[in-house]
C-alpha cells in the first residue's frame, strides 16, 4: 500500500484544509501547521491533538521545509491584502510576506512538493500575488487548475465565493525559462472544469442546519440598538425554508451587521417583506444571530447534529459529491475557554470544507488519489 501523503498546512488557523483532506477520505498526514493566532491554535491543539508552529513563516529556511519531508503543501494565507474591505496593497502588504516568501523557497528545494493547494478570496486572482505564484509553479512544470467557486454550486446553502488554486507537479518536470502562462489561464467558475454541463445539485433548506435553541435563549438575539440605527439599509434576513445565506466574516456577531452575514427571522413569520426605513419593526422579527454550530455546518466542518440525513452513495473518485454532512473524526469543537466573539471570528476567517475537499479529491489527486 502507497504510504500516506505528507502535508504541510501553511496559516492553518482552525484547521480547515485539514478537515477537508479527512472529509475527502485522502490517506494524508499533517505532518506540521502553522499558526500565530494563539486561539486559532488552541482549538486545532484540542482537536487534533497537535500544537502548531508559532514560527513566523516568513523566517521558515530551506532546511526547515526539507526535514519534514512533505509532498503536499495547503496554503491559506491572510486575505487582507487583496479583499475589497481592505486597502488592496497586494503584494506590498506585510500579511503578503509570508506567501511571497513560500514562492520564492520552491525553487531552492531539492524536493519541491508534488501537490500545492491554495484558497483564498475572490480579487486573489487579479493580484501581483497571484502572478508571482502561478508563474513560478507554470516555469517548474506544475499542472495548474485555477477555479471561483461558491459552495451553494456544491449544493451548500451558503454563499462564499473563493478562489482555488491546484497544482500538481508532472512526473518527469521540465523547468522553463520563462512563464507565458497568464497570458493563457483560465479561471474557471463552474464545475467540473471540463465539460459544457455545469454540475447541478438540490440545495437543502436552511432549517435543517439549524439549531434548536431554548426558548428565551438571549445570547444570540441582535441588540436593538444595533438595528435602531439603521436606515434604509437592507439586512440579509433568512428563515428556515429559505436556501441560501450570505459570506459570514470575521465581523459577525459584532455591531457590523449590515454586511457580516445572515440574520434569522424568529418572530412574527407571517412578514416577508420588511420597511428598510422603519427600524423598530425589524426589531419585533426577533433577529438573531446564526450560532457557531450553524455557521460550522453552513461551512461543512464535522460537527454532529444536522437534520440533513444524505445516503452515502457510490461516488467516482474523478465526480464530486452531492453534499452529504460529514461525520469523520474529529468533529470541530471549541474548548470552554474560547469565547463566543472568538468562535465567530475563527469560523469568519475559515472555509468550506466540503468545496475544498471535493478539489483535493477530484482535481489535486485525480490522476493518483489515494483514499482511505
Amino acid at each position: 500500500m502507497t504510504d500516506p501523503v505528507r502535508c504541510i498546512e501553511f496559516f492553518c488557523g482552525i484547521g480547515g484544509l485539514h478537515y477537508a483532506l479527512n472529509i475527502a477520505k485522502i490517506r494524508a498526514n499533517v505532518v506540521e501547521a502553522f499558526d500565530v493566532n494563539e486561539i486559532a491554535n488552541k482549538v486545532y491543539l484540542h482537536n487534533f491533538k497537535k500544537n502548531p508552529s508559532k514560527k513566523t513563516i516568513d523566517r521558515l529556511t530551506e532546511k526547515d521545509i526539507e526535514k519534514l519531508d512533505a509532498g503536499c503543501w495547503l496554503v491559506s494565507p491572510p486575505c487582507q491584502p487583496y479583499t475589497r474591505g481592505g486597502k488592496m496593497q497586494d503584494i506590498e502588504d506585510p500579511r503578503a510576506k509570508a506567501l511571497v516568501h513560500l514562492i520564492d523557497l520552491l525553487p531552492k528545494l531539492s524536493t519541491p512538493p508534488k501537490y500545492i493547494f491554495v484558497e483564498n478570496v475572490k480579487n486573489f486572482e487579479i493580484s501581483q500575488s497571484r502572478e508571482k505564484l502561478v508563474r513560478q509553479l507554470d516555469i517548474m512544470d506544475y499542472e495548474i487548475n485555477e477555479c471561483l467557486l461558491t459552495p451553494e454550486q456544491l449544493g451548500v446553502p451558503n454563499h462564499r465565493m473563493r478562489y482555488y488554486l491546484t497544482a500538481r507537479r508532472r512526473s518527469n518536470p521540465v523547468t522553463k525559462e520563462v512563464s507565458d502562462y497568464t497570458e493563457k489561464s483560465i479561471i474557471h467558475t463552474s464545475w467540473p472544469f471540463s465539460g459544457s454541463n455545469e454540475m447541478q445539485n438540490d440545495v437543502p433548506e436552511l432549517g435543517l442546519f439549524f439549531e434548536t435553541l431554548p426558548r428565551g435563549e438571549e445570547k444570540y438575539q441582535v441588540p436593538a440598538k444595533y438595528i435602531l440605527k439603521l436606515h434604509g439599509f437592507r439586512l440579509d434576513i433568512v428563515r428556515s425554508t429559505d436556501r441560501i445565506t450570505s459570506c459570514v466574516t470575521k465581523a459577525y456577531g459584532s455591531h457590523h451587521i449590515m454586511t457580516s452575514g445572515s440574520l434569522v427571522q424568529t418572530k412574527q413569520m407571517d412578514i416577508t417583506e420588511y420597511d428598510w426605513n422603519d427600524p423598530p419593526s425589524l426589531v419585533a422579527l426577533g433577529l438573531r444571530f446564526l450560532t457557531p454550530t450553524e455557521i460550522s455546518r453552513l461551512h461543512a466542518f464535522p460537527v454532529p447534529g444536522y437534520q440533513l440525513r444524505v445516503p452515502n452513495a457510490p461516488y467516482s473518485k474523478k465526480e464530486p459529491r452531492p453534499f452529504s454532512p460529514p461525520t469523520c473524526m474529529p468533529h470541530l469543537d471549541f474548548p470552554d475557554s474560547v469565547t463566543l466573539n472568538q468562535r465567530y471570528k475563527l469560523l469568519g476567517n475559515s472555509l468550506n470544507c466540503w468545496v475544498v475537499a471535493e478539489l483535493l479529491r477530484c482535481v489535486l489527486f485525480e490522476e493518483d488519489v489515494i483514499m482511505s
